[in-house]
């Protein structure tokens, strides 16, 4: 196995959990966070879910993280709330000026702008530059795709929305690389699959799961007599992308999960936590921007109806290799993929600074599209 793969349960890393821990630990308050608590124990389902707070954060106070252990799902939090951190820091403009003076290599309608206009290109924007993962050039990006601010000057024009999609931290720039283009294809994913009214998706049954971890996870929710349905959505990448829905009747609201990854058992395993860690975080009522849910107890909860035919996990997920290598071959690999998908090469901003253990970054793909809305469709 390469030296930098690590494999851990649910998930690959480049460090172990407790010396990626052992790292993060006394840098906390370098990014402005005060405290990282446990949530797991709010939910009888116990699925590890923890949080971490940065009281005087430009954007979310509050990240969720989740694993398959709480060293792992405290270590998934802070991450989350580094990555922000990052991306609330004053960034220099590299250059100024509207596309048709700077040149990108695409268009600036292939980055999904609020309003696709012809004068988009005449617009003065600020920029700055990333890697182009496959040629290695330099490329120019708007800066409004990566920088989030509590408010934005009047002045500026508003063009973008701007998301966390592709934005990630990892131990090393290629073990964030990669899991920032995961994030781009299943965000990709899911939108066409929405627009195409869940043409891409077929119905998982839970009990054809055999991977140990998430084989673990299904049995705990089923022990609850919780309602679960599992979704696997294909999409031109070829890359497994897997859904959870998790419904309880002492909390009657439907929470989904999303997960990607070349190894299917991986890509559901983040599907059936981050549903967990969806309704942990709604338990906990710590997040700045969800709204309430008190409407949903005010009637007799529904119990959601079974949505069709189930087929086989382990036979619908046999044609998918699982890409081996190291993370940099992964990296080039998955680009590659996105690339002949979308006919841009993926754009990679290093948003670290100089010494720090960790790598943050913000994977930018023309071409690519994300869901504007929150939750995602059952």
């Amino acid at each position: 196995m390469p030296a930098d793969r690590i494999e851990l349960e649910g998930t690959v890393r480049a460090r172990t959990s407790e010396e990626t821990w052992a790292l993060l630990a006394e840098r906390l308050p370098e990014f402005g966070i005060t405290r990282v608590a446990r949530l797991t124990g709010l939910d009888y389902l116990q699925l590890p879910v923890w949080t971490a707070i940065r009281p005087a954060a430009q954007t979310l106070s509050a990240s969720q993280g989740k694993g398959a252990t709480d060293t792992l799902a405290r270590i998934s939090a802070v991450m989350e709330a580094i990555e922000l951190w990052h991306v609330e820091q004053p960034m220099p403009v590299v250059l100024h000026g509207p596309a048709r003076e700077i040149e990108p290599p695409y268009d600036l309608a292939e980055l999904a702008p609020r309003l696709r206009h012809p004068g988009l290109d005449r617009v003065a924007l600020d920029w700055t530059t990333g890697t182009a993962l496959g040629s290695g050039s330099t490329v120019p990006v708007p800066l409004d795709l990566i920088r989030r601010r509590a408010r934005r000057p009047d002045w500026e024009p508003d063009l973008f929305r701007v998301t966390s999609n592709g934005l990630a931290c990892g131990n090393t720039l290629h073990e964030a690389t990669l899991h920032a283009l995961f994030e781009v294809v299943e965000r990709d994913a899911l939108f066409t699959d929405e627009i195409e009214a869940g043409g891409r998706r077929t119905l998982v049954d839970p009990i054809s799961v055999e991977d140990p971890y998430c084989r673990s996870m299904i049995d705990r929710v089923l022990a609850a007599h919780a309602v679960l349905e599992l979704v696997f959505v294909a999409n031109a990448y070829r890359v497994p992308v897997c859904l959870a829905y998790l419904w309880t009747e002492d909390y009657p609201l439907t929470f989904a999960g999303a997960g990607c990854h070349t190894d299917p058992r991986i890509a559901l395993s983040r599907a059936l936590t981050e549903a967990a860690q969806s309704r942990l975080t709604c338990i906990a009522g710590t997040r700045d921007d969800l709204p309430g849910h008190e409407p949903a107890f005010d009637t007799e909860p529904p119990r959601p109806a079974p949505a069709g035919e189930l087929s086989d996990f382990t036979a619908l997920t046999a044609p998918y290799e699982t890409v081996a290598g190291t993370f940099a071959d992964q990296v080039d690999r998955l680009a590659e993929r996105i690339t002949r998908v979308t006919g841009h090469q993926p754009v990679r901003v290093d948003l670290s600074a100089p010494g720090e253990p960790f790598a943050a970054v913000k994977v930018v793909a023309p071409g690519t599209r994300s869901r504007i809305r929150r939750s995602v469709p059952r």
